[in-house]
């Protein structure tokens, strides 16, 4: 039963945010299902907390064919539990509580914060001619790698990429890295401090195009590492950090207004903490 509840509510989720219409009108009714309805005003709403990969899908014929069907199984679902009664019903009553709950938070905050803080260019100009140093990028490269148990193992990998074998196929068949099976072994760009030293060493003294002739050891196994490009430390220029920056200054607002309100609400409202006893040292 517990299945059953989870498989709609992860239906009911898809469905509403990852369906979208290219056509006017966002109170125009997109389903009527006896008294539930959506609106493409509604399903829009949605759409925008979704996952890239998930808006790509549902926007295609395929994905908003599937998505209607779905939704109509859903509301149909619901039309039916409300026949019965299923609105009064006290685990309803107890899961919309809790909701609620929720909502009120979230739109409280919404109201209270977000609606206030705003950044204008000249704002984050000022923030960015102040502290330009902060603005750089380090010394990048771009690599792939296969990982084996033994040195033996990699020593055979380099013998064979020197006779011209194709890494990316080698990645797939013979790499332990669960990512190497489903993208060659690709790594992406990564800088300095972010892989452990002796895959870092290795990959940084490479050039564009290198492999490393001698296995490299680590505590997870041993590697052979490809890389692909790289890139030389440089400062940003403003138009490159101008959104990071409003964010930053965004979030940094909004936590002190935050902070102002807990601070406020604590002074105002009783709190009776109990944790210590009851749950924290069990």
């Amino acid at each position: 039963m517990k299945r059953v509840a989870v498989v709609l509510s992860v239906l009911a989720v898809f469905v509403l945010c990852g369906f979208k219409l290219n056509i006017g009108g966002d109170d125009k009714v997109v389903l009527k299902v006896g008294d539930s309805k959506i609106t493409i005003k509604e399903i829009n709403e949605k759409i925008n907390a979704m996952p890239a990969q998930y808006k790509e899908y549902y926007n295609t014929p395929e994905g908003k064919k599937q998505l209607i069907e779905n939704l109509k199984k859903e509301f149909l679902i619901l039309e039916t539990a409300k026949k019965e009664n299923y609105g009064s019903n006290k685990d309803v009553v107890e899961q919309l509580e809790k909701v609620k709950s929720q909502v009120i938070v979230a739109i409280f905050l919404r109201d209270k914060i977000d609606k206030v803080v705003n950044f204008s260019d000249g704002d984050t100009k000022k923030y960015f001619n102040e502290h330009k140093d902060e603005f750089k990028t380090k010394d990048q490269v771009k690599a792939k790698h296969i990982l084996v148990k033994t040195e033996d193992e990699a020593k055979d990998i380099i013998a064979k990429l020197n006779k011209g074998a194709d890494f990316g196929a080698l990645a797939t068949d013979l790499s332990i890295d669960p990512s190497g099976k489903t993208n060659k072994g690709e790594l992406g760009w990564f800088s300095k401090g972010q892989m452990v030293k002796p895959f870092e060493s290795a990959a940084f003294a490479l050039e564009k195009g290198q492999y490393t002739k001698a296995a490299v050891q680590t505590q997870y196994g041993w590697h052979v590492i490809l890389v692909e490009d790289k890139k030389a430390a440089q400062d940003l220029g403003y138009d490159e950090a101008k959104e990071d920056i409003k964010n930053f200054l965004v979030q940094k607002k909004q936590k002190e207004i935050l902070d102002a309100l807990l601070a406020t609400a604590e002074k105002k409202i009783k709190v009776d903490d109990r944790s210590e006893q009851l749950f924290l040292k069990k």
